[in-house]
């Protein structure tokens, strides 16, 4: 079990902090497009859970208003029929040894 466990360590060299935006269809969620893109690497799970937490507040903060919704991971603004709406999401995932990351699942 040691043994495993400092595997694990050497495999992982850090966080990486996850900027999804997306443009959806209220009928049904359909996601009509938008890109998922790493923001930027950080040693530590808490730097990375930090910066999410200053982007999250800089990307809400132009947007609040009674078409703004908060989610746990970001927010979601209307359009203002109602007919489409974007989210703005900011996940922290693992960075492996080899330097890849892997995208956040939706």
């Amino acid at each position: 079990m040691t043994q495993r466990h400092g595997l694990l360590v050497v495999g992982l060299l850090g966080w990486t902090l996850w900027h999804d935006v997306s443009i959806y269809r209220a009928a049904g969620d359909a996601r009509l497009g938008g890109p998922a893109y790493a923001v930027t690497a950080y040693e530590t799970e808490v730097a990375c859970l930090d910066a999410r937490r200053e982007a999250m507040a800089s990307e809400e903060g132009p947007r609040r208003g009674p078409l703004t919704e908060q989610l746990a991971d970001g927010i979601l603004v209307w359009d203002p029929n109602r007919h489409h709406y974007t989210t703005f999401l900011y996940r922290c995932t693992p960075t492996g040894a080899d330097g890849a990351t892997v995208a956040p699942r939706r």
